[in-house]
């Protein structure tokens, strides 16, 4: 890390980081190789239930992926989400810009390991009376160990917020192991375990099954399955940024249009919960960016601003048009390696994305687009 770099302070983060989390880039650090969770009789048995999932459930949702079609989008004004974080030197910066952005519809990551900040973060939200919080309950691995840990922080972040919040995401990145989810069973077991609080809380709504970038086989077996949780929408972490824009294909046939089109009907046909979709993440790195982007060097999934800026509406006029998504929220307001804003230099710069999402919430939304490249 460069020693102009050194001087800055990560935004919204605890002084207190336990040592495998990154606070520049907001995520847990990269698991070296002979660390990496090792196949065993477990996972061997888990990734065989995701597989028979898949060819059980192939034929229908064939059927189904070919005759949805585009259906009416959601309001407008609820529509656009995004995150943001708390931060002393700039909530009142955070009040305004979120006024004059004109986004309703918020997200804040509350892990279970600062619970001793949830004062902190319920002052934060009571700042923005007029909006709506989905709160992202990130996980780690002692949730998954020691479940009676999980079902703890659950109930005190619950008791805390619920008053003002209905709506939890329950987990983040829940097939990435640096995460604390070995396997998809891993993150099953979490929502099985959050069902059981469900008759103490009665006003929670919950959403899953927060499955990052594209991973179809995976969002199957967690809404497809005989456990016993239920889910009130559907979390999806979208990243679409390796393939350059909405446009680029994965595996030759998913552009943006055609994973939503997927993604929907695993959502509508599933078993665990109601047909309602939610990105809720997604961004485009930005070049140049480190620490801040750990992959800032690399053109092929990192952007500069303008183009960031064309890519995210490109991204929400897609998902909106088609109706399946509900919401979409971007990761996050404040960040100079992902977000809207730089705070480097001593003083907040609202880049290129920062007004792109600022004229779609001013009706720029509907301008239509179409849906493939060419």
């Amino acid at each position: 890390m460069s020693g102009k770099a050194s001087q800055i302070t990560p935004v919204g983060e605890s002084p207190e980081c336990p040592e495998w989390w990154d606070p520049w880039s907001n995520q847990p650090r990269k698991i070296a190789q002979a660390d990496k969770p090792q196949l065993n009789r477990e996972t061997g048995l888990e990734y065989a239930k995701v597989l028979s999932t898949a060819l059980l459930r192939l034929p229908r949702l064939s059927t189904h992926y070919l005759r949805l079609a585009p259906t009416v989008p959601a309001p407008a004004d609820s529509f656009i989400g995004l995150s943001i974080s708390p931060d002393t030197r700039f909530n009142a910066a955070l009040v305004e810009m979120i006024g004059e952005l004109g986004v309703r519809q918020l997200l804040l990551r509350v892990p279970v390991w600062q619970l001793e900040r949830l004062d902190e973060f319920r002052d934060f939200i009571q700042r923005f009376p007029q909006c709506s919080w989905l709160i992202n309950i990130l996980q780690d691995r002692n949730s998954v160990v020691h479940p009676e840990r999980w079902q703890h922080a659950l109930s005190t972040i619950f008791s805390a917020l619920s008053p003002l919040v209905n709506w939890f995401q329950i987990g983040n990145a829940v097939n990435r192991s640096k995460w604390g989810c070995h396997h998809s069973g891993d993150y099953l077991q979490l929502l099985d375990h959050t069902e059981q609080l469900r008759s103490s809380f009665p006003s929670i709504k919950l959403a899953g099954s927060s499955v990052i970038d594209f991973e179809p086989l995976v969002t199957l077996r967690t809404l497809h399955n005989h456990h016993n949780y239920r889910l009130d929408a559907v979390a999806a972490q979208l990243y679409i940024n390796r393939r350059g824009s909405a446009y680029g294909y994965q595996y030759g046939i998913f552009d943006l249009y055609n994973k939503l089109r997927l993604i929907k009907t695993i959502v509508n046909s599933g078993t665990r919960n109601q047909p309602r979709l939610w990105i809720t993440e997604t961004n485009w790195p930005l070049l140049h960016s480190k620490p801040f982007t750990p992959n800032s060097g690399h053109p092929r999934s990192t952007v500069n601003e303008d183009t960031q800026a064309r890519y995210l509406q490109q991204y929400y006029r897609i998902a909106w048009q088609t109706g399946w998504v509900e919401r979409v929220y971007w990761w996050q307001l404040i960040n100079p390696g992902y977000g809207l804003v730089d705070h480097r230099r001593g003083r907040l710069r609202k880049m290129p994305a920062y007004f792109a999402l600022k004229e779609l919430s001013q009706g720029g939304l509907q301008t239509k687009i179409p849906a493939h490249a060419g």
